[in-house]
């Protein structure tokens, strides 16, 4: 009996060898054959590997071998971190930055110190050596190489705010998987039928070659497995810090006496504009990275309104602090009781917007009436909303300080002691997953800073030195560099300037702690595409055949305001652009994808028209709109979120597209507003993902060119050569990401908004932290502990979510465990497995999604309201995807994989445009349907 087990065994195991030895075959023949754009195959040679990068051994930063800049070398072995590097990638040669060396960084005039970078002597484990009771032992690894991470537990007690309803799992036992084996060609057993693949792209992850199986044109589909249901379903999400304390009675009289104080002041600051506007104290030098860092903060006249008009309530507010000595709880939210339409300040709380039967049907610009009982909600120009308390040094404002009480150390020496350029590829993820990522943000936020009244920028540094106190505008915030930065130090930089966002009153117009302004829409409806205003809207829309503006062929317009100090590209013979977001020229990949939905919407316009002749241009652009609006959000909850939240939390947060029918989820009562730790930190984690280098393709696929992120910033010219919107979009669906970790290329962390013939910019990873102390961003303990992490209790604990030597980095920069930034923590964590983010990242994204899928009235899904689509809209909404948007909107895009945001595979290969695995939009059910 044992004799014939064993012979079973070596049977089997030779079987097996044998499998594993002609898959390993067919994926080295993969690698040296890609499909031209009409399906033809295309012999690589073997040592033309464009995507390859090498660079030499680096002693004082890699240990393991060679190192590569964050750009395009695929399949590189994984670096092990130790001490700062970086690249100068115009030469393609290494420069090594030795370990930030113990330094105290002060000036003269900086109110800003450093905290020493001494790393702990004694060494503190791995984070996969299993010293955390939470985790237990170090477990196994998903597929994509992360640590797998037990079920977290519920949060039970927060302190001093108000309590989460509800869980928002961060992780969720693998569903059991349904095994089909279908031969290619063959039909699918049970109820499933052969589907393209975007119909199950949440499970892409659990599929499998036998999974295949033959579409009625011939080409390959699959065997979907069946819609996964829930194994705890959570409609539930953060409830709102609602923080009851008691203050002292406060007359009205005493309250207008506060409101003329903050009147006051606003008017000193005025004078005080005026004298630095007299002498030149302003950001002037249009080559300078300062200079071109405001052009991407565009503050509206409007904006400025409501921001003078909060700042004056904040103001205010500290008045009554210091006149009857309130806490700076008691001055932040006990104040919140008090409203300002009581006081002389009244004409500065924003109107009610008015809403009307045309609003039942179609979104307005602003964002207003979709909420019908809360017509604000969402609406451009109104403040970001909270998961937790706003965590100000004095309550109301001030940026966030240590909780010892000492200066937190400076956001620059946390970069470069925590973050490094070393290049990651993701073996599975295209560079579309970043660009797309990149085009939601600026869909759903846009924070103003403080300007000029003449909209002129604020200056804070001085040729890299510190603006004299006395001089300094009260809105600075600037970082200080060290003396000893392996960077700025060669340009003799000791300052990076920084303006502090603007904020606007509060929902309920109360007195109270300062709330930052998002000017755009908080909705997932297309904003970025067609404006937030009925004034940039106007700019836009051709007024015909209810079409958007063009250039040329089909270029966005040419931006008539811009000049040659806000557009690179005017200096080389060419236009910046003109879109619904001001952003969009930030860099070539961005001006692609806004032109690619600017297209997809005149192309629908276009064929509303035929099937729709009596259709006028208002209700030709509203449809095109309404169709184009609900395609991104298809794309997006279908796609782009399950990979970065993973499958999982996607269907157990009941986020998922239904496989069929509507939803009704809509909940008048979930209020869609952005919250401020998603805007100013959690979703920033697009900046891991970016490569330095983009790597065009030509129609066969092959590279033709490749471009330095920092040489095109502000400047889209190379999208007006013929045929190179193309080369972008294949590289999109072609080049990898970044894998998601705290590495970044030295393109956003040296030379963000490098101006030509400039030798420096300025520090993302930097600006990312200063700006989340700006806003009062908790620190990273408190969300960890929201998210149903247990609260670290010392730096060893945050070794269940993070590795060793990321520990020990931050704790030789911060002085407590509680004082860690947000963003520079959650960079740091360790994927989810099936996920891109860590778990408290996608604790915080997962909130925010669930509220813009529920707290949307016009969510493309959403059944029996009045703006709903019909059945049969639906259905066909529902079989868009990202490939297809990218073959009805590229030039001459003749094939592409149907999971464009995934790199081609053998469940993924790429198939012609026409072919029926990348489905198409059938407009029938849109004929005479307007409202």
């Amino acid at each position: 009996m044992w004799g014939r087990s064993s012979a079973m065994r070596m049977t089997a195991l030779l079987c097996l060898l044998a499998v594993v030895l002609c898959d390993s075959s067919e994926k080295d023949e993969l690698r040296k054959v890609e499909d031209d754009d009409d399906g033809s195959p295309v012999k690589r040679h073997e040592g033309d590997d464009a995507s390859r990068n090498t660079r030499h051994v680096f002693p004082l930063s890699r240990v393991d071998g060679p190192t590569f800049a964050r750009g395009l070398a695929y399949q590189n072995p994984t670096p092990s971190f130790s001490g700062i590097t970086s690249f100068n990638q115009h030469f393609n040669r290494p420069v090594v930055f030795p370990p930030h060396s113990p330094s105290a960084h002060l000036t003269s005039y900086s109110p800003f110190s450093a905290t020493p970078t001494i790393l702990p002597t004694s060494p503190l484990q791995h984070a996969n050596s299993g010293v955390s009771n939470f985790l237990g032992s170090n477990g196994g690894y998903s597929s994509r190489g992360q640590a797998t991470i037990r079920q977290l537990h519920p949060v039970t007690t927060l302190h001093n705010v108000a309590p989460v309803v509800g869980h928002n799992r961060l992780d969720f036992p693998e569903a059991e998987k349904t095994e089909h084996h279908q031969g290619v060609g063959s039909s699918c057993r049970g109820h499933t039928t052969c589907s393209p693949l975007v119909s199950c792209a949440a499970c892409f992850s659990e599929l499998d070659p036998y999974d295949k199986c033959e579409l009625e044109d011939g080409h390959f589909g699959v065997c979907c497995p069946p819609s996964p249901s829930p194994n705890a379903p959570n409609r539930r999400v953060f409830a709102v810090p609602n923080i009851f304390v008691k203050t002292p009675d406060i007359s009205l009289y005493q309250l207008n006496e506060a409101a003329k104080a903050g009147l006051w002041e606003v008017a000193e600051r005025d004078k005080l504009e005026q004298v630095l506007r007299t002498q030149d104290i302003v950001v002037s030098n249009p080559k300078s990275p300062e200079y071109r860092h405001l052009q991407f903060f565009k503050t509206s006249p409007r904006a400025m309104k409501f921001g003078r008009a909060a700042i004056t309530v904040e103001r205010s507010t500290v008045f009554l602090m210091k006149k009857f000595y309130l806490t700076s709880l008691q001055a932040g939210y006990g104040l919140r009781r008090f409203s300002v339409r009581d006081t002389i300040l009244s004409d500065t709380c924003p109107e009610e917007p008015y809403c009307g039967e045309k609003e039942e049907y179609y979104r307005t610009i602003d964002g207003s009436c979709n909420n019908i009982r809360n017509p604000r909600w969402g609406q451009a120009k109104t403040a970001l909303n909270r998961i937790l308390p706003a965590h100000y040094e004095d309550g109301v404002f001030e940026p966030r300080g240590g909780i010892s009480g000492r200066q937190l150390p400076s956001a620059r020496v946390v970069s470069i002691s925590n973050v490094a350029d070393v290049d990651m590829p993701d073996p599975e993820l295209t560079l579309s997953v970043m660009q797309m990522g990149q085009f939601i943000d600026h869909d759903l936020t846009s924070v103003p800073i403080f300007r000029f009244g003449n909209e002129s920028g604020i200056q804070c540094c001085n040729d890299g030195a510190f603006v004299d106190p006395s001089m300094t505008h009260p809105a600075c915030f600037p970082v200080e560099i060290p003396t000893d930065d392996p960077f700025f130090s060669r340009f003799g930089r000791r300052c990076m300037n920084f303006v502090r966002s603007m904020p606007t009153q509060n929902e309920n117009c109360t007195f109270g702690s300062a709330q930052q302004m998002n000017q755009i829409t908080h909705f997932l409806d297309g904003s970025n595409v067609y404006a937030s205003s009925v004034e940039d809207e106007r700019s836009i829309r051709a007024g015909r055949g209810g079409l958007l503006n063009v250039q040329g062929p089909a270029l966005l317009p040419a931006d008539p305001s811009a000049s040659e100090n806000s557009c690179d590209a005017l200096n080389r013979g060419f236009d910046c652009f003109l879109a619904g977001d001001n952003r969009v020229n930030e860099q070539p990949d961005l001006a692609v994808i806004h032109t690619i939905f600017m297209r997809e919407h005149n192309r629908l316009a276009l064929q509303l028209a035929k099937i729709n002749p009596q259709w006028d241009d208002e209700t030709l652009y509203q449809e095109a709109r309404r169709i184009n609006v609900a395609q991104m959000q298809h794309i997006i909850y279908n796609e782009w979120l399950p990979i970065i939240l993973g499958k999982d939390c996607m269907v157990n947060n009941l986020m998922l597209p239904r496989p069929d029918g509507f939803s009704r989820d809509y909940d008048p009562n979930v209020n869609a507003a952005i919250r401020n730790e998603f805007a100013a930190a959690a979703f920033r984690f697009g900046h891991t993902l970016v490569q330095g280098m983009f790597q065009l393709f030509g129609k066969n696929h092959q590279p033709t060119e490749k471009v330095q992120l920092h040489e095109h910033f502000n400047s889209p010219h190379l999208l007006y050569t013929p045929g190179k919107l193309d080369e972008f979009l294949r590289g999109l669906a072609k080049q990898p990401i970044q894998k998601f970790d705290n590495f970044v290329t030295e393109d956003l962390t040296n030379r963000l908004f490098q101006g030509m013939n400039n030798p420096f910019g300025m520090d993302l990873v930097a600006l990312n932290i200063q700006r989340g102390r700006d806003h009062g961003i908790p620190p990273y303990n408190a969300l960890r502990e929201a998210c149903g992490l247990p609260r670290a209790r010392s730096f060893e604990d945050l070794l269940d979510v993070m590795p060793g030597p990321v520990v020990q980095r931050l704790s030789g920069v911060y002085d407590s465990v509680d004082d860690i930034d947000l963003f520079i923590a959650g960079i740091a964590e360790r994927p989810v497995p099936g996920a891109v983010l860590g778990p408290t990242f996608k604790c915080i994204v997962a909130d925010q999604f669930m509220r813009l899928r529920r707290g949307d009235r016009f969510f493309y899904e959403h059944g029996g309201l009045p703006n709903s689509f019909t059945e049969a809209q639906l259905r066909e909404i529902k079989q868009t995807s990202w490939a297809r948007i990218m073959c009805d909107n590229g030039d001459h895009i003749k094939a592409v994989q149907p999971l464009a945001m995934r790199l081609p595979g053998k469940l993924n290969m790429k198939v012609p445009c026409d072919s029926a695995s990348i489905p198409k939009l059938d407009l029938t059910p849109w004929i005479s349907v307007p409202y």
